[in-house]
């Protein structure tokens, strides 16, 4: 029996010391713990160079005016939850629209701030996003899925700065309008390949809002 005070990791830790396989308990665990969402991951630009270069306390002072920015787009856009990591974010929405419009303007924010990492290199963000069915353990753990893995790989390892990558999935379930100019591209990684779709931010001085510019190379990542 599945308790209201259990997070997934305790509940399924339980099962496992009672000798129940929890793959008997599945519908029961993703009653319990499942929920649809989009998934945004984020990660920064220049932590090991800026922090060899200028030290640690100068990329922290830097990136702590980042994470200011994001928690306020986020919040203005129904993020349900969001968790910094060192230099990384992972953040849920209820729809992939909120997302890409946070992505967005998160890109077009960080450019307008005119935060720099050093004198000539402006402090960027890469971005991906994913959507469908995952599981949510209520610690540190948080999220769990395929989608979740795709988009971490396509934020923290794929994406280069000021670019947002979407998954196959997140690209079917967006407005078709917040997709103009997605380019479909495909990455390789871990021996994966991950097929999605890819924009980059251009600033132009005089726009509310940046286009962004669909890319046209296919990139492959190993590790």
């Amino acid at each position: 029996m599945l308790r209201d005070d259990e997070n997934l990791f305790e509940c399924m830790s339980r099962f496992i010391a009672d000798g129940v396989d929890p793959m008997a308990r599945e519908a029961e665990i993703w009653n319990r713990y499942g929920e649809t969402a989009a998934i945004l991951v984020l990660d920064s630009s220049g932590f090991s160079r800026v922090t060899e270069s200028h030290g640690i306390i100068h990329f922290l002072s830097r990136l702590m005016l980042l994470r200011d920015i994001v928690k306020h787009i986020f919040d203005a856009h129904n993020c349900k939850r969001l968790h910094f990591n060192a230099d990384n974010a992972l953040a849920s929405f209820e729809t992939v629209d909120d997302a890409i419009v946070s992505a967005r303007e998160l890109h077009h924010r960080v450019y307008e701030s005119e935060l720099m990492l050093t004198d000539d290199d402006r402090f960027q963000v890469s971005i991906g996003i994913g959507y469908g069915a995952m599981l949510y353990s209520e610690t540190l753990e948080g999220y769990f899925s395929e989608e979740v893995n795709f988009a971490s790989k396509l934020g923290e390892d794929i994406a280069k700065g000021d670019e947002t990558r979407l998954t196959l999935s997140a690209y079917r379930n967006a407005d078709p309008k917040l997709l103009t100019g997605f380019a479909p591209l495909q990455a390789e990684i871990s021996g994966v390949t991950i097929k999605h779709f890819r924009h980059v931010f251009r600033p132009e001085p005089d726009a509310a809002f940046s286009p962004w510019e669909a890319g046209r190379d296919i990139r492959s990542a190993g590790v």
